[in-house]
């Protein structure tokens, strides 16, 4: 459902996808003379094939400094284990 059109700004309210409240289109200057009809079919096809939210990849350099601080951390606890065992 088209809420309003209104400077340029087209929000579409109901947009049957369980991932979105809401999508806002900010229509281009030169096509805001164009009839709001079409604006209206083009705003839902668009809000229709809105599909869920692409899953945030980590880089490699986020990916080597969750390693290294892994590697760090089993290094300190063997480090621990071994002091604990030799002074005990």
């Amino acid at each position: 459902m088209i809420k309003g059109v209104n400077k340029q700004v087209l929000e579409v309210t109901n947009t049957e996808n369980p991932y979105f409240e809401k999508i806002i289109f900010f229509v281009k200057p030169e096509y805001s003379s164009e009839d709001r009809a079409k604006l209206k079919k083009e705003a839902e096809t668009l809000a229709r094939t809105a599909g869920k939210p692409p899953k945030s990849r980590k880089t490699r350099k986020e990916i080597r400094y969750i390693i290294t601080q892994a590697v760090l951390c089993l290094g300190a606890g063997a480090a621990i284990t071994f002091l604990l065992n030799f002074l005990v």
